[in-house]
């Protein structure tokens, strides 16, 4: 069966972050609390509180995905303060806006999307993070990526993280895709190419310091520009 869809990654494949640093977040929310919640909260405190929540929520262990408004609401109990929905959920949105302000789309991501748009290809990322899929929309309109992507399905929407094959399932889903006509492009093979291939999405490797070649039964790339290539000349 052809491809008719390309499902991205998002970290490490469509764009390039700085190491995640907890500082500009923290600071965020810290003076929300100070100013609409008046809570004498320091940003080294919610920091402190957050990095104390987040290992009872960490993927991959267990196979399950935090959902940030949860670590939110849990750093806030472990300071003793219960903080309502709506605070929890705009302290959320400020904390993503923070963690992403650095956010970098690669040089080879932008056209490749371009073309396959052009081409006819339908496309969508599934990520792991501890944000969910409809806080992206701004930032991916931001990036200028929102006319190529239909769909953002996170782990933090599903709860369960790659490779589990349940984040791709929900994204066919959400995009009425066939698995046997979609394609993966991701970083990781722990969790990207395993996950895909387990969900039943052909899937390519993409390894920019690596020279492309068969392996295991998928393929590595070097840069995103070759699936023109990979696309218009053999089935995947």
């Amino acid at each position: 069966m052809a491809v008719r869809a390309v499902l991205f990654d998002w970290d490490g494949t469509l764009v390039r972050s700085d190491s995640f640093v907890l500082g500009a977040p923290a600071a965020a929310v810290a003076h929300y609390a100070r100013q609409r919640l008046h809570l004498a909260l320091r940003s080294e405190d919610f920091e402190r509180a957050f990095r104390a929540v987040l290992p009872s929520y960490e993927a991959g262990r267990t196979g399950t995905s935090p959902h940030i408004d949860a670590l939110i609401g849990a750093a806030f109990t472990w300071l003793g303060w219960t903080v309502g929905a709506n605070d929890v959920d705009a302290c959320g949105r400020l904390f993503f806006r923070e963690a992403t302000a650095r956010l970098d789309v690669y040089d080879d991501a932008r056209a490749l999307l371009a073309s396959l748009k052009f081409r006819g290809y339908r496309m969508g990322v599934v990520t792991n993070a501890i944000f969910p899929g409809r806080l992206f929309g701004p930032l991916v309109n931001e990036l200028g990526l929102a006319g190529y992507l239909e769909a953002i399905v996170s782990s933090a929407d599903v709860g369960l993280a790659k490779p589990n094959p349940a984040i791709f399932h929900r994204a066919l889903q959400t995009m009425g895709l066939d698995p046997q006509e979609t394609l993966f492009v991701g970083d990781r093979v722990e969790t990207d190419i395993i996950g895909a291939r387990a969900a039943g999405l052909r899937a390519v490797l993409i390894q920019r310091t690596a020279r492309a070649r068969d392996a295991s039964g998928y393929l590595v790339i070097e840069r995103l520009s070759a699936l023109n290539d990979l696309l218009g000349e053999n089935p995947v």
